[in-house]
């Protein structure tokens, strides 16, 4: 990758260099300066290996994380760039017949691009011209020319078939600058010595169709039969036809050949190809140059030049860092979860080393060297940890390619990959995150009280906090208020809701300062602060300035104060559960006193056990958020309507017109009687046709489909919102039948906030306000970049995003028909009579119209595709979410170990009273449980609140209305993994804790 988050990747590597340099530099000098206090922070780290190991395991989270987000990227850049390589080859820039404007092709689009759509024909005088006033540029290569056409092959009596292959015809002597057609064994095929009939067939058809040299297929052309004969099997690449993962590849032939075939002219080819100086990776290179150098020569014609190979480049270079900036959002609940755990780590083993620490201050030794003791110490953790976590990382990003592969391979290659920037700046930035959060725990360790330390007991709480406080909380007022200010003005609401969420906390650490009661200042800032997130958000719309706008950062931002507060809230308002318990423990009076003594001690430590909740409770948070969301959207998307009430979808190219359907399919022995209705849809390749709003300069990228009658009235099509003129959505529809000015529009052309888009369609509805299910007529412009045609329609209605099948601008047949020259496919929809089994219905359908080149597909089956994909990809993003589980484990677990240290005289003093072993186990088993419930229900809650306000809200009413629901089943499973793990992790010190001997627990200092 190039960028992240906008950034270059060289940028953020330099920087992270430098302060990893710092931090490098910080601890040399701790060892050089003063090499005892150095070896006294470094000499503990053996002393107890399970402690270390847990440490380690904590420390490495946020570059693991880190590690595993950027070599994602990595791998989804690579995989796109290598299908833009393998499918183009040598091919850098497509000349064809379109308008004024070049055309950005999608990646799984490139046969559009590559071979020009049908109905549009170029003339070979075009291609002389070019060579001729080209012939001294050195950025280009060589030009050639190409038929292209979609056909179905057959093999004996349909034995074996495939409805679309990829017919090419190449200039036999212009193949050689585009690297040359090879066999599988890499010796060169040469065109010319190809037969009337002979063809080179891609390796990928000739085993989809079990053919070889010398064997023979049928293809149909103009509904006419040609018998082929392989002449040779090809390396799969652009020039055997072979444009994508998906396609089953192609066969070429000469020029002439190809051009008898398709019914072209002698002069007419269907576009020129252009391969630049270099090979196929560095030609893109000089796509600028051999653009400026074709472009005048095409200026004021009807041909236009596409840029193939740089656009599809740039989308790859787009969906990586899309992928990574969504992972690394979403990551961020686990590294803030590691940041706290490594707070919480540091703080208890200043607990466990109070007494040392105090005796070191009594002989002499200043804050500074406590402080530098602990940052030597966690330097160290800090570089061996990250090395573990950038290679975790790195094999957790292997796993991620590899279920993606999974769910995606049928369109894109995956194949993992990785950079040695990426894990540069993963390894740096880990240790950055470390270091950062362990100066400013070390800082805050070293400011003891020497008595308390030396006698290992608490200090006595303050009435009013230090001047340091009151600074702290001063400027972190301003901070806020700048936040505030900042938001306002820019429109950010991320800025906006921080400033307005950091205030009330500042206030309530200044305040203290005067001496109010902890538990009131803190609960009546954090209330504030989760009131404001867990009100109505047209309630809170009152006080936020217009036009605030957010994205997927907002996610992060909500989780991170929602927890915080209701964390602060729990910690300083937890005698609620001793009262609690002591209630229901006259039920259970025989482990009361080990449930007591559970409550207790936690709430004794009021930071650590609030760090813990905060940890399980984050992650909870963004998994139940995440699943909730994703399930009220699928109730949207697999809703009824969403394949518009149709069963089986038909598609073909033009290349093989069916003149009457039902007459095919009899022909074909299927039973049309089980058809109720059918309706035809034209379509145009994507990047064939272009939206803009009037006046605009630039055009957009979008589906236009024409529709016939029967379309427009058996579709189960619902509105959104339509113009107000109409009274019903079938009055509306009827009105686009009968007037070809008038269109309708799928509603993901609506603008939305918060949307992470990879490829697909560039144009958005500008001005589009949907009130009340009513939106105003608006004008748009729809153009064809084959013919340079366009014909302004209005838009006067939004079809719901429930149909989800089918998108793009509907019109009538008519008005298609002034636009486009020629569709490129034709769509057949049928409903079938009930009982009737789509899926081999559609089987039947696609054997009986194999040579008009027809797929025939279920809608049903197509949705659990899209559905399963989806699915796919929330199980994987959840997945690594759920990583941060690892790191309220591992804070559990150094809760625990330390607990049983910190207690051994209590436990000694229980067990003389008369607690016996079970119950003191009990006791840490329950302490644990408690600590762990309270984060999964305080995380669970927040998470459902916030997907219902999300799911309710008026933003998204106006994309569709749904019946709120709670994966409960999902719910479950994460509180349940969370408890088990807790518990497993608490087992281990529980038994060692009661086990421990009385004797020795009461003499233990």
């Amino acid at each position: 990758m190039e960028n992240i988050f906008g950034i270059p990747v060289t940028s953020i590597m330099n920087v992270l260099l430098v302060i990893f340099g710092l931090c490098l530099l910080i601890g040399a000098y701790i060892l050089i300066r003063n090499r005892i206090v150095f070896r006294m922070g470094v000499r503990n780290i053996p002393r107890r290996p399970a402690q270390t190991v847990l440490i380690i395991v904590g420390l490495m989270l946020s570059t693991m994380i880190v590690a595993a987000a950027l070599a994602t990227g990595d791998t989804l850049n690579h995989s796109i760039r290598a299908d833009v390589y393998n499918y183009l080859g040598y091919t850098d820039q497509v000349i064809s017949r379109g308008g004024d404007g070049q055309t950005d092709v999608a990646e799984g689009d490139l046969d559009a691009a590559a071979g020009g759509e049908s109905g549009a024909r170029v003339s070979m005088s075009l291609l002389e011209t070019l060579r001729e006033e080209t012939a001294d540029v050195e950025a280009i290569d060589g030009y050639m020319a190409v038929v292209s056409e979609n056909v179905p092959a057959i093999v004996g009596q349909a034995e074996r078939a495939e409805p679309v292959t990829t017919m090419f015809g190449l200039e036999p002597g212009a193949v050689e600058q585009f690297a040359g057609l090879r066999d599988l064994d890499g010796n060169t095929i040469d065109l010319n010595d190809l037969a009337e009939n002979e063809v080179v067939v891609s390796e990928s058809l000739a085993d989809a169709l079990a053919i070889g040299e010398g064997d023979q297929f049928t293809i149909f052309v103009q509904n006419a039969p040609h018998e082929m004969t392989v002449f040779a099997v090809g390396e799969d690449s652009f020039l055997t036809g072979v444009q994508s993962p998906e396609t089953p590849g192609g066969f070429s032939m000469p020029l002439a050949h190809a051009q008898q075939l398709a019914g072209f002219d002698a002069d007419e080819v269907s576009s020129i190809a252009v391969t630049n100086a270099g090979d196929e990776i560095s030609g893109a290179d000089r796509t600028d140059e051999a653009m400026a150098a074709i472009e005048p020569i095409l200026a004021g014609t009807e041909y236009s030049i596409d840029d193939v190979k740089a656009s599809n480049l740039e989308e790859a270079e787009f969906a990586g860092n899309s992928f990574t900036s969504l992972f690394v959002v979403l990551g961020m609940f686990s590294i803030a979860a590691g940041v706290l755990l490594i707070f919480l780590i540091f703080v208890l083993l200043a607990a466990e080393r109070k007494s040392e620490m105090g005796m070191a201050r009594a002989i002499g030794l200043q804050r500074r060297h406590l402080t530098q003791m602990y940052i030597a110490e966690g330097l160290t953790y800090d570089l061996a940890a990250a090395a573990i976590g950038a290679a975790l990382g790195v094999g957790a990003a292997w796993v991620i390619a590899d279920v993606i592969g999974r769910l995606i391979g049928e369109f894109i290659q995956i194949e993992p990959f990785v950079t040695w920037q990426s894990l540069v700046i993963a390894y740096t930035l880990g240790v950055v995150i470390t270091f950062v959060t362990i100066v400013i725990s070390s800082w805050r360790i070293s400011r003891l009280n020497i008595v308390s330390a030396i006698r290992d007991i608490q200090e006595e709480p303050k009435e009013r906090e230090g001047r340091k406080f009151l600074i702290f909380g001063i400027l972190g007022l301003i901070v806020g208020g700048l936040m505030l200010f900042g938001g306002a003005e820019s429109g950010s609401l991320a800025l906006y809701t921080m400033g307005i969420s950091l205030i009330p906390l500042c206030l309530a650490v200044i305040l203290r300062r005067f001496g109010l009661s902890s538990r009131l200042v803190y609960s009546l800032a954090a209330g504030a602060v989760l009131l404001y997130w867990v009100l109505p958000w047209e309630w809170v719309a009152y006080i936020e300035p217009e036009g605030m706008s957010g994205d997927l950062e907002m996610f992060f931002i909500s989780g991170i104060f929602m927890v915080a507060s209701a964390t602060v809230l729990i910690v300083w308002n937890a005698t609620i559960l001793t009262n609690l318990v002591s209630f229901l423990g006259r039920t259970f009076s025989r482990w009361l006193p080990a449930v007591k003594t559970a409550v207790a001690y936690p709430l004794a430590s009021r930071g650590r056990t609030g760090m813990t909740i905060a940890m399980f409770s984050l992650i909870i948070f963004s998994l139940v958020a995440m699943a909730t969301i994703n399930s009220n959207f699928e109730q949207v998307f697999a809703s009824d309507d969403a394949t518009a009430g149709w069963d089986i979808q038909l598609q073909q190219g033009p290349v093989n017109p069916i003149d009457d359907l039902d007459s095919a399919l009899q022909e074909g022995d299927v039973d049309t009687d089980q058809i109720e209705t059918s309706a035809r849809m034209s379509s145009v390749g994507f990047g064939a046709a272009r939206l803009r709003m009037p006046g605009d300069d630039e055009w957009g990228n979008y589906n236009v489909r024409g529709v016939d009658d029967h379309f427009l009235t058996e579709s189960e099509m619902p509105l959104q919102a339509r113009a107000p003129q109409f009274d019903s959505d079938d009055e509306a529809w009827r009105a686009v039948i009968d007037d070809p000015s008038l269109v309708m529009i799928d509603a993901f052309a609506i603008p939305q906030e918060g949307t992470v888009q990879v490829g697909g369609p560039t144009f958005q509805l500008e001005g589009a306000e949907i009130d009340d299910g009513v939106i105003e007529p608006i004008n748009v412009e729809v153009g064809a970049t084959l013919n340079g045609g366009s014909q302004e329609v209005t838009v006067i209605g939004v079809v719901d995003q429930r149909v989800s099948m089918l998108w793009g601008v509907f019109m009538s047949e008519a008005a298609f028909d002034q636009v486009f020259a020629q569709p490129t496919s034709y769509t057949y929809f049928l409903r079938t009579e009930s009982g009737v089994d789509h899926t081999e219905f559609a089987a039947d359908a696609e054997a009986a119209l194999i040579q008009y080149g027809v797929q025939a597909d279920s809608m049903q089956d197509l949705l659990d595709e899209q559905l399963s994909i989806n699915r796919g990809f929330i199980y994987l993003v959840q997945g690594f979410m759920a990583l941060g589980l690892v790191v309220g484990i591992a804070a559990l677990g150094v809760v625990s170990f330390r607990s049983v240290v910190e207690r051994r005289q209590q436990i000694g003093m229980l067990r003389a009273i008369g607690y016996d072993r079970t119950m003191v186990s009990a006791s840490f088993l329950i302490e644990s449980l408690m600590i762990t419930l309270l984060g999964v229900l305080s995380g669970t809650a927040l998470a459902l609140w916030l997907a219902y306000q999300l799911m309710t809200s008026e933003e998204f009413a106006e994309i569709g209305q749904i019946d709120f629901t709670i994966p409960w089943g999902m719910v479950l499973l994460f509180g349940f993994i969370a408890i088990v793990a807790a518990l497993i992790m608490a087992w281990i010190p529980a038994r060692q804790a009661s086990r421990v001997s009385i004797a020795d627990a009461l003499r233990y200092e």
